[in-house]
């Protein structure tokens, strides 16, 4: 406990010169009560000074909490900090200081997010809190079925328009980086061992799990090469559950994820990639719901702390409230439904084995949960302003209102003279609204990790990892961690608590780490000042630094003997480099079909002058993708003889069937079925398929970096 309780001090330090305070009796009072309540102090305990402001702040009274002393109607620790903010009965001042609002915050909530487990007890608790959720879903049906033809109106209006349907072409699946509920290594992802039932109609098998229509039609033999045979279909009932775990957020309570199967994750994130783009692009959402950039959101956060015009709403367990009973009502005329509940498992397995049959759409832990949340939500919203407003839901209302609305996963900013009618209509569809993190009136602001007061930013700079007492168990994880912690308090302007850290971490590895101006790889401080620990590189005729570099581990994760599985891992990762860019991740076998696409990528889109126009460019990036990965898969077409695309024309190195062929395409068309591990050879691209990142494993080593003058 010394060393957490050292950092708090010179925060508080801090503060005071800031601020021109005396903190020496906060320090004695959290140094006995660190001494005698131990780590939870700073970690559950102080953390609720910040609650309490908070809510003083939005109701204008502050109410002290129970394990604090005080000292009239202000609590004794930090006393100093609370008078600048309220007056002794408590009611707030008329001009409060910001920056005490600040020092508050950052002193009480510095240890509260540590990423450290909770106690087996308060696991417990997060457990049956899950099954009470649960529980009050099932029990609720009738209620989220309850005739109401305003969402029934806006949901046929809304969600019919933006997926009126959904072509299987247009989905790409793909492994995401999180962990599987098999607990399968990266590379063993792509063995693709099962696929469900109900899931091949909209995501079907011998498009998502092999790489052509060929070899899902032959079995997956061909010649010498024994190809694994593809993956065995499970019906509803012996489908695998998610698996419930917890994982640090809170020393108050863990977060629960439920962790996906892997080929059902493979198949979400298909359709989130998909939804994503849709979202953000139609006319109807594209100006209220966001996943790519939270800075909308933060920066009406910003504005309405100044004017007071937005309220900002947050959701308790939001993820865990959406009933299935609801997302199938507001999506029952759109095209996207069906591919929602395929892709969605449906029970779950809690630590303690037992089964639980879901009630809810989709926990955290499902890449479809977060945008489901985000759909659902618009949606209600879009009701309650509707209902208040005694508005006929068309088109053009809904286009009119998405205007005030902004989704952020469960942060939602709506007007504030609709907030009380946004917060009825959902919890009457069993959503709990978190009235400690949700704020109208006062001028404090909370979204998406931007906090504001008075225009002011006021979010603190959280620790993440434990700062140990014994140096010698400081890992590489860490110490990377408490260095981006420095460097964010060095240009918060809180120099006196950077300098504490890089102190600490001079002893931790052991050497002294250089100062630059050029932020880069390796272990660096930033300054806004000057580089230190130059040398002048004559082969290059530049300076070099030499700096601390932590290499993540591999382990092995092999998979070189599984043809099937190199190839899908060589084929989705070309597929998700373009699907990145916005091209069309389509890829068939079919000869006639790349005729057709290369004579339309020679055409479309050109000027007056033969040039291609810049509206095009897309278009024809598009094409271009497309008929080099049809032309490549076809070359694994299982038929007896090597495929030649290019035909027997003389001049087949430039054109195909009379048509100019990209080099790409001509290049790969002459290879056949013995080309197969000298394509993957050369168009790896340093994809691994022996081993795989350790998590949490480093190794350090001291290099030179060229730094930019």
């Amino acid at each position: 406990m010394k060393r957490p309780t050292m950092l708090v001090e010179a925060v508080l330090r801090q503060a005071a010169l800031d601020l021109d305070l005396s903190v020496e009796r906060d320090v004695e009072t959290i140094r006995r009560r660190c001494d005698h309540e131990g780590f939870s102090f700073l970690t559950i305990t102080l953390p609720m000074l910040s609650d309490a402001l908070e809510k003083g702040l939005e109701h204008g009274l502050l109410t002290v909490p129970t394990q604090f002393s005080r000292n009239g109607s202000l609590p004794r620790l930090l006393g100093g900090f609370f008078r600048r903010v309220f007056d002794k009965e408590g009611r707030l001042l008329p001009e409060p200081c910001s920056h005490t609002v600040f020092y508050v915050r950052q002193i009480s909530r510095f240890m509260k997010k540590l990423k450290i487990s909770c106690t087996p007890e308060r696991e417990a608790q997060a457990a049956a809190h899950f099954l009470e959720v649960e529980g009050e879903l099932h029990c609720g049906t009738q209620t989220v079925l309850r005739p109401d033809s305003l969402l029934d109106r806006i949901s046929g209006v809304l969600w019919s328009q933006v997926f009126p349907e959904i072509d299987p072409l247009d989905l790409v699946c793909s492994h995401g980086p999180g962990a599987t509920a098999e607990r399968l290594k990266p590379n063993g992802r792509y063995r693709i061992r099962y696929w469900h039932d109900r899931m091949e109609l909209t995501f079907p098998s011998d498009l998502h799990c092999f790489p052509n229509y060929g070899l899902a039609a032959s079995g997956c033999t061909r010649n010498d090469i024994d190809w694994d045979r593809g993956p065995s279909f499970l019906s509803v009932r012996d489908e695998p559950p998610v698996r419930v775990v917890f994982v640090p957020k809170t020393q108050t309570s863990p977060r629960v994820i439920a962790i996906e199967p892997s080929h059902v994750q493979y198949a979400q994130q298909a359709l989130k990639d998909h939804v994503y783009v849709i979202l953000e692009s139609h006319k109807l959402t594209r100006n209220s719901i966001r996943f790519t950039r939270q800075e909308p959101n933060q920066e009406l956060a910003y504005r309405s702390s100044i004017d007071r015009r937005l309220a900002t709403l947050d959701l308790k367990d939001a993820s865990d409230r959406v009933h299935l009973g609801l997302v199938q009502r507001v999506f029952k005329t759109s095209g996207i439904l069906e591919y929602l509940e395929d892709s969605r498992s449906l029970h779950a397995e809690l630590p303690t084995g037992q089964s639980v049959l879901l009630s809810k759409f989709a926990s955290m832990g499902s890449a479809m949960c977060f945008p489901v949340e985000a759909m659902v939500f618009y949606t209600l919203v879009q009701c309650a302003m509707h209902k208040q407003d005694g508005r006929r839901p068309s088109s053009g209302s809904i286009a009119a209102y998405s205007r005030s609305i902004d989704i952020y996963g469960d942060d939602i900013i709506v007007p504030v003279d609709y907030a009380d009618a946004v917060v009825e209509y959902l919890e009457s569809y069993l959503l709990k609204v978190n009235i400690g993190k949700s704020f109208k009136s006062g001028y404090f602001r909370e979204s998406c990790g931007a906090d504001y007061f008075k225009g002011m930013a006021v979010n603190p700079v959280y620790a993440r990892t434990v700062p140990h007492d014994d140096l010698r168990h400081w890992s590489a994880e860490e110490v990377m961690s408490w260095n981006a912690t420095a460097d964010l308090f060095y240009l918060r302007g809180m120099w006196q608590v950077a300098q504490v850290i890089r102190d600490l971490l001079a002893k931790v590895v052991g050497v002294t780490i250089p100062r630059t101006r050029f932020p880069g790889s390796g272990v660096v401080h930033v300054s806004l000042l000057f580089t230190t620990n130059l040398a002048f590189n004559q082969a290059t005729y530049s300076w070099k630094q030499k700096r601390l570099h932590f290499t993540p581990v591999k382990t092995k994760d092999d998979i070189d003997g599984n043809e099937l599985a190199c190839l899908n891992k060589w084929g989705l990762n070309r597929s998700r480099t373009a699907y990145s860019q916005g091209l069309d991740p389509a890829i068939l076998s079919d000869r006639e079909r790349v005729v057709s696409l290369l004579r339309e990528l020679q055409n479309v889109g050109n000027d007056r002058s033969g040039s291609p126009t810049v509206r095009s460019r897309k278009r024809r990036s598009k094409l271009l993708r497309i008929s080099y990965g049809l032309s490549v898969w076809e070359c694994f077409t299982p038929t007896a003889e090597p495929v030649d695309v290019l035909g027997d024309q003389e001049d087949a190195g430039r054109t195909w069937h009379g048509i100019e062929v990209p080099h790409k395409v001509e290049h790969y068309g002459r290879l056949g079925a013995s080309s197969f591990f000298d394509l993957l050879a050369e168009e790896s691209q340093g994809l691994d398929f022996n081993s795989s990142t350790k998590r949490g494993g480093f190794k350090s080593k001291h290099r030179w970096v060229s730094v930019v003058s």
